[in-house]
């Protein structure tokens, strides 16, 4: 007969077993990083490769569709890191992980895996250009293209583990928005030639630098990056420096809200038509003789719309502006940006318009003396089936002129290492077939630096994924900025993508030239689709040993001299040249340096060029500008010649 216990004892005996549970100590479970999780797409053809923390010494089994399982031990820092079977591509498979606790990975497919990283043109997803690629979006669904999106984070101290959120998510209309457009159509590209699940991990940072992306010790060949490293890495020093920064900016936006005459007397109010002045748009301030303007400017148009556009949606495209703007259609926001770069397209609500006369009006924010619309974009409200042209004469108004915007360090995507630390370490663990990469633009004000940058960035990945011969293709940089006709204009982006020929010096790797796929107003151009394409048509060969694919650019690397001319040899060129039109984008000079414009002649695998201009030629340049419209040369399969500058040995070229 069990005999009874008086309650007090009960409770005094539930104390006593809570007081020596809390003092043991905790069960740590097992975990896995982010970029392994329910839908992934991990590594075909190679051990399947699993890491994550547990507690120190616990066992972890791993199991695919519950076959037979394989067991690995967290170390004494928890640490674990499991090489099981190779699997051939294809899924749904399960994978299970027992320890202390229990995890099941569902929706795991087997497939090849690339890593696309850089800056804002890897980035840009798919949501930036889906006017152009509508019928793309609404194609994609796609359970056998996949993206993990690395959060653009920083980390000026410490290499990371993992990163803070993410998951993979399958191509589809819904999520594709939110894709790397380059990632992606590499992705589908691949997908369709290879036949097998393509997973893009996208870790891209917009206006990020090269050095952004490296390790301090990498760096130790760039002493400035260093310094600037280990400078940044002292705790509470970004934090001062950006909050130095902040306190800046404010006080420049403080004061031009305050003093902006606009906002005071309410320029949006339609009575408010007297001391407009007229101004024909597009066009900056330094093209239309507004003056230095570091402020705010006020521009508006009015628009007369019929009885039927009453109360329609609309859009309104306001092409791309320098620097920010606040737009508004009878009084009333319809958009905002706060930087030039995006696209200005604003949708215009129900009940907004009017029948009869329609006001639209900008706020227009300067940061460095000269800003407007920018020219050869689109600007337009487009309604009911209609397009009204709003290029021509507009109004303007200066609300506040003060001095520029105070300098910043742009925190955080121009520091060294941040982004190694934060957005690439987490990943050294992951098995990839390739890295993509595209970047260069935040490198241009050092171009002649990149020629030793990015070759060291390719050895430092190589070291860190443990991966000597890691392929890496690199997307040579397309034209931007103003064209123009002078043949000796110094050129920082032609010496960067020059510059970017360098990578070539490393084992398995590939360059791709985007000539004639860029915009010169726009850092972002729009083709997407066809950077992608060469990206992919590079990994065919390097990658998939797709070898009688036409994939490398013509490359000029001999000249001689014949008589008054100069007879180039190019590579990859076995098939001939060819040129809409006569052959331009040539330029030669002689001994003194000043280049003219040439005319050329291609004979298959050569080009004779000459001037009447330069009776003795020492060197020869082709597409040597920050945006060569000039230079139309292509192989026969379409794909343009690299841009180039040669010369007597006696005269090696200045890139500095």
């Amino acid at each position: 007969m069990m005999k009874s216990i008086h309650p007090r004892l009960l409770l005094t005996a539930s104390l006593a077993a809570a007081v020596t549970t809390a003092s043991l100590p905790a069960v740590a479970d097992i975990s896995l990083p982010k970029v392994l999780s329910n839908g992934a797409i991990l590594q075909r053809e190679q051990p399947l490769t699993l890491w994550g923390t547990a507690e120190p010494g616990e066992a972890v089994t791993v199991s695919v569709d519950g076959e037979p399982s394989v067991t690995t031990q967290a170390d004494s820092t928890g640490k674990w890191h499991l090489s099981g079977k190779v699997y051939a591509a294809g899924g749904p498979h399960k994978v299970t992980l027992i320890g202390n606790n229990r995890i099941q990975l569902d929706d795991i497919y087997f497939g090849d895996v690339w890593l696309a990283s850089g800056q804002s043109n890897m980035e840009l997803p798919m949501a930036r250009v889906a006017e152009k690629y509508a019928d793309e979006i609404a194609a994609s669904a796609n359970t056998r293209i996949r993206q993990f999106k690395v959060p653009k984070v920083v980390d000026y101290q410490t290499p990371q583990t993992d990163v803070p959120e993410g998951s993979w998510v399958a191509a589809g209309p819904d999520s594709l928005p939110e894709f790397s457009a380059v990632g992606y159509f590499f992705a589908k590209a691949l997908e369709q030639s290879e036949g097998v699940p393509i997973g893009i991990v996208t870790a891209a940072y917009g206006g990020s630098t090269a050095q952004s992306w490296m390790s301090p010790e990498a760096l130790q060949a760039f002493p400035n990056y260093l310094k600037q490293a280990e400078q940044n890495a002292k705790p509470g020093y970004v934090d001062r420096q950006k909050a130095a920064d902040r306190k800046a900016s404010d006080t420049w936006y403080g004061y031009i809200n305050k003093h902006d005459k606009g906002l005071a007397d309410n320029w949006l109010a339609a009575d408010a038509d007297n001391e407009w002045h007229p101004i024909s748009m597009p066009g900056l301030w330094s093209e239309r003789g507004v003056g230095e303007i570091n402020g705010v400017v006020w521009l508006k148009k009015t628009v007369t719309l019929p009885e039927s556009a009453a109360g329609q949606t609309a859009i309104l495209r306001l092409g791309r502006i320098v620097d920010a703007d606040i737009a508004y259609v009878n009084g009333q926001q319809v958009g905002n940006i706060t930087y030039q770069y995006p696209p200005r397209i604003y949708n215009v609500p129900q009940g907004l318009l009017n029948a009869g006369a329609n006001d639209i009006t900008v706020r227009l924010i300067t940061n460095n003396k000269d800003g407007g619309f920018v020219r050869d974009k689109p600007y337009a409200l487009e309604l009911a089936g209609q397009s009204i042209d709003l290029s021509g004469q507009w109004q303007y108004r200066v609300g506040v002129n003060y001095t520029p915007t105070p300098a910043t360090t742009f925190w955080d995507f121009l520091q060294p290492v941040g982004m190694y630390n934060a957005m690439l370490a987490p990943l050294f663990n992951m098995p990839f077939k390739g890295v993509i990469w595209y970047q260069g633009e935040s490198n241009v004000s050092a171009a002649a630096e990149y020629a030793r940058l990015l070759p060291a960035l390719v050895r430092d990945w190589r070291k860190h994924f443990k991966r000597p011969r890691l392929p890496f293709i690199v997307a040579q940089l397309p034209g931007f900025g103003a064209p123009t006709n002078d043949a000796n204009q110094p050129s920082d982006w032609a010496v960067l993508r020059d510059s970017q020929t360098h990578v070539l010096s490393e084992p398995n790797t590939a360059l791709t030239v985007n000539l004639g796929l860029g915009e010169w107003n726009d850092i972002h151009p729009l083709n997407k689709k066809a950077v992608a394409d060469r990206l992919a048509l590079a990994a065919r060969q390097l990658v998939y040993g797709e070898t009688k694919l036409a994939v490398d650019s013509p490359a000029a690397y001999r000249m001689s001299i014949e008589g008054d001319k100069i007879l180039i040899s190019f590579a990859h060129a076995t098939q001939g040249l060819v040129s809409k039109g006569e052959p331009s984008g040539f330029a030669i000079a002689g001994r003194d340096g000043e280049f003219v414009w040439a005319q050329a002649q291609l004979q298959k695998d050569h080009a004779l060029v000459w001037s009447d201009k330069v009776k003795a030629p020492t060197q020869v340049r082709y597409g040597w500008a920050d945006f060569p419209a000039e230079a139309r040369v292509k192989s026969r399969s379409g794909l343009p010649l690299m841009p180039f500058w040669l010369s007597l040995p006696e005269q090696e070229p200045s890139t500095d």
